[in-house]
């Protein structure tokens, strides 16, 4: 039986298409209706496999920005969680030098004990210089020769009603306003004050005693000795070491720099206790001089007020009361 559709017929003399070109079949079904068909050449195959590369690289770069993302999320909390260690330490070190007595430093910016500046940045500077010039204001006003204020001698009896006055030559040459209190040779002065109840009396360790050998030829019998130093070992590697150096025009005589030194170096004067006239009582002060620190490393200091008698009966370099604590970060 015959099919109810005809035959499609193809012409002997049909037109041949070449390999760019499409071909069109009729189906013999429905007119005006055509399967297109195209034959690929190899440029094509190439196009295809540079999209799936696309495609892939395009995967792959999406994970490793979620990657980075993430890697930098983390980083950040590292970061933020370190700063509020740090602030959580400089916290500590702040809440130590809030006593009603005993050994405090100064300058203390923004009650920080942080002392961060450059040398090269005077801006950095004027905080600490301001407050130090604040501070040494009152051992520079006040005259030992008008009364009550007198000029005390070692191991001298002080009157009642009168006030010892420290000298401003007792604190040395380099820690002055006119010589920037070192901070712009990068060799930063911290002003130390003993002050203690009116009735206090401190004492300090024997010649012989661990302490008076440890105080070596700073120990004084009318003195409380002071010394400073790195917390840790690290601290104390960062500080320094001696140096040796020619001034100038000295005829070439080769001189010795401690990297901590005291002015005055025997510490804080025992005639200054106790207090004789509380309402106008000056308290007595050393200028701590740190002159080999080393650059962009946070260093922690401690001082130590060496009192023999502390109220407890603990080990001043224990107490709070009988220590003081800073840190120094210096930049270039």
């Amino acid at each position: 039986m015959e099919s109810k559709y005809d035959k499609v017929s193809y012409p002997e003399n049909a037109f041949l298409h070449s390999d760019n070109e499409q071909e069109d079949f009729g189906t013999g079904v429905y007119p005006g209706v055509s399967i297109i068909s195209r034959r690929y050449k190899h440029e094509d195959t190439i196009k295809i496999a540079c999209f799936k590369v696309k495609r892939k690289f395009s995967r792959v770069a999406l994970i490793g920005g979620c990657l980075a993302i993430l890697l930098l999320i983390i980083a950040i909390i590292i970061i933020s969680t370190s700063g509020r260690n740090e602030a959580e330490k400089e916290k500590d070190l702040h809440s130590s030098n809030k006593k009603p007595y005993g050994l405090f430093f100064q300058p203390e910016v923004d009650n920080s004990p942080l002392l961060s500046f450059s040398p090269q940045n005077q801006g950095s500077m004027n905080p600490y210089l301001n407050n130090l010039d604040f501070h040494m204001h009152v051992y520079n006003t006040y005259s030992y020769d008008k009364d009550p204020y007198m000029e005390c001698k070692n191991g001298e009896e002080v009157p009642d009603g009168k006030v010892c006055v420290q000298k401003m030559a007792t604190f040395g040459e380099e820690c002055t306003h006119l010589n920037h209190y070192g901070y712009l040779q990068g060799r930063p002065c911290v002003l130390l004050t003993l002050k203690l109840r009116p009735d206090d009396v401190p004492e300090n360790f024997p010649n012989n005693s661990k302490v008076g050998k440890m105080l070596n030829d700073t120990w004084s019998p009318y003195h409380v000795g002071l010394t400073c130093d790195g917390e840790t070992e690290d601290d104390r590697k960062y500080i320094g070491s001696d140096q040796w150096y020619t001034p100038v025009l000295a005829d070439h005589t080769v001189m010795k720099e401690k990297p901590i030194q005291n002015f005055p170096g025997k510490g804080f004067n025992l005639t200054f206790f106790p207090q004789r006239n509380p309402d106008k009582y000056i308290p007595p002060s050393v200028m701590v001089q740190f002159n080999t620190l080393m650059t962009n490393h946070p260093i922690s200091i401690k001082c130590v007020a060496w009192v023999a008698n502390p109220e407890f009966g603990e080990n001043p370099e224990e107490s709070d009361i009988y220590t003081a604590r800073f840190r120094f970060l210096i930049t270039k």
